[in-house]
């Protein structure tokens, strides 16, 4: 039974318990909508579970009843406080699950606190009883402060985290770290004020249990009302986990203390490869030429990974500061921009390309072909011209139709361009005509080149349906004389072209000064 002067404190901490579930059960329901929502229901439903069995506590009960009560809320108190440190790491540090030598810890401390409230009996080091009028009541043992520093550590953890989340957060998100602040500073207060201090106001009630509604309600206010207040830092999750850009961050020592999913893709490491190890050695051990953002203090780098089938990254690097602009770390961002570059790349072969053989166009060769030549010059090397018709070709057209004088001029690029060099310039000069530059070749190998682009152009008969196929080619070396231009070459290959059409075609000349 239940003195009449107890009956307000018991339907008190009653009515706290009875909030704090209801906000536990809210939150429970929300549970999809609301981040966190596991850790925070655990602290709001074990705090009314402590707030109840402290109820039953003012109950003039058998001490063998008292003591099961003394048992349990123990167990009821450091699980509400495990709750809401949990709750305050999660929030404070963005984790999606508490790490696992933490959990342990926790949790096998309350179990042996719990334990030895249990075995009490054995040992009264815990507490031992007291009978007052009838009432039991209990006093605190030699262990029992364990029970309390405990309660404190988990207590002022919570708190510390929030500060640091306070601190750290700017507009709503602030004001919202505020509100949770003040929930968790009057259930701490209220203890340094009762226990420490050994001020009690209400001397029957245990104001601490009572005092952790205040916690429940305030976060669930948060919680449910202002669920932007985890929306922002969600998404912030969201965001930077989930964006195709890979982030590094470092702190001012060079050592990587995050990475992001698209990151560790992206290099090919592990997070455990990753963060804590100095970014010098993870760029490197990625490609040695990212090393350039760090080394030679680059903004950006443009990096090209893999040979046969190459992956295009763009690395930045953007110093971050801290309040007073002191250097704090830096922030690393790598883009895989290979379809762009594919894409640009496309662009610009269709830009350059003639669209029906594939060989560069008129506009490139010349653009190409001027500064071989400035160079060829300039360097005193030889550069050769090559100037190649079709014969015929207006017969091809007329006979066989268009369609069949387009494939064989594409029969006749795609062999050309397979003979040549990468540096020579190749070209569809217009019409049946193409002409080849050939940097750094003097004119007796542009000999043995044309022959070879004659021959091949000869043998495609069988792979144009039996059409006959040659080509008269005119060929043409730099000199040394002065007043020499890039027109007055091909003009000279023009002519040698000509020359040999006039010879009977099929042939190769060289340009000679008559």
């Amino acid at each position: 039974m239940i003195a009449l002067d107890l009956l307000p404190y018991f339907l008190l901490i009653v009515f706290s318990a009875l909030v704090s579930g209801f906000v536990a059960m809210r939150t429970y329901q929300s549970r999809r909508k609301v981040a966190r929502a596991a850790s925070f229901t655990t602290m709001a439903l074990c705090g009314s579970l402590w707030m109840l069995l402290t109820a039953l506590n003012t109950l003039n009960i058998d001490l063998a009843w008292k003591e099961v009560l003394w048992w349990l809320i123990p167990f009821a108190l450091l699980s509400t406080l495990i709750g809401l440190f949990f709750f305050t790491l999660e929030f404070s540090l963005r984790l999606k699950q508490i790490p696992k030598v933490i959990l342990y810890s926790t949790v096998v401390t309350t179990l042996v606190i719990v334990a030895l409230s249990v075995t009490n009996y054995f040992h009264h080091l815990m507490w031992t009883v007291s009978e007052v009028n009838g009432r039991y009541f209990q006093v605190m043992g030699k262990l029992f402060l364990v029970q309390l520093a405990y309660t404190y550590l988990l207590t002022f953890s919570s708190l510390i985290l929030l500060i640091r989340a306070f601190l750290l957060s700017k507009g709503i998100l602030r004001r919202q770290t505020g509100l949770l602040l003040v929930g968790i500073l009057i259930p701490v207060l209220v203890s340094l004020i009762t226990e420490v201090f050994g001020w009690e106001p209400l001397p029957n009630i245990d104001l601490s249990a009572v005092s952790i509604v205040f916690t429940v309600v305030f976060f669930g206010f948060a919680t449910l009302r202002f669920n932007v207040f985890y929306l922002l830092p969600v998404a912030s999750d969201m965001i930077i986990k989930n964006i195709p850009e890979g982030i590094l961050v470092t702190d001012g020592d060079g050592l990587v203390i995050f990475s992001n999913p698209a990151v560790q893709k992206m290099i090919g490491k592990g997070e455990t490869q990753i963060n804590g190890h100095p970014v010098m050695k993870v760029l490197a051990g990625w490609l040695p030429e990212a090393l350039q953002v760090w080394n030679e203090g680059k903004a950006d780098v443009q990096l090209v990974s893999g040979e046969e089938h190459p992956q295009f990254f763009h690395l930045t690097n953007s110093p971050l500061a801290g309040n007073a602009n002191e250097s704090i770390g830096h922030l690393f961002m790598l883009r895989n921009n290979t379809e762009q570059m594919n894409y640009e790349n496309r662009l610009h072969e269709l830009a350059i390309r003639d669209s029906l053989t594939g060989s560069y166009n008129r506009g490139f060769f010349f653009e190409m072909a001027n500064l071989y030549f400035n160079q060829m010059l300039r360097a005193s090397k030889p550069l050769s011209v090559l100037f190649i018709d079709l014969d015929h070709f207006k017969r091809i057209n007329d006979t066989y139709g268009h369609l069949m004088g387009d494939m064989v001029l594409q029969k006749v690029a795609g062999v050309c361009r397979s003979l040549v060099r990468t540096p020579d310039i190749f070209s569809r000069y217009g019409g049946e005509e193409f002409v080849l530059v050939m940097p750094e070749t003097a004119l007796q190998h542009a000999l043995l080149v044309a022959e070879r682009l004659r021959a091949a152009i000869e043998s495609l008969k069988d792979k144009v349906e039996g059409i006959p196929v040659t080509a008269s080619i005119g060929v043409v070396e730099t000199t040394g004389e002065t007043g020499l231009t890039l027109d007055i070459l091909l003009n000279r290959a023009d002519e040698a072209m000509y020359s040999s059409k006039n010879a009977g075609r099929n042939r190769i000349t060289a340009w000679k000064n008559d």
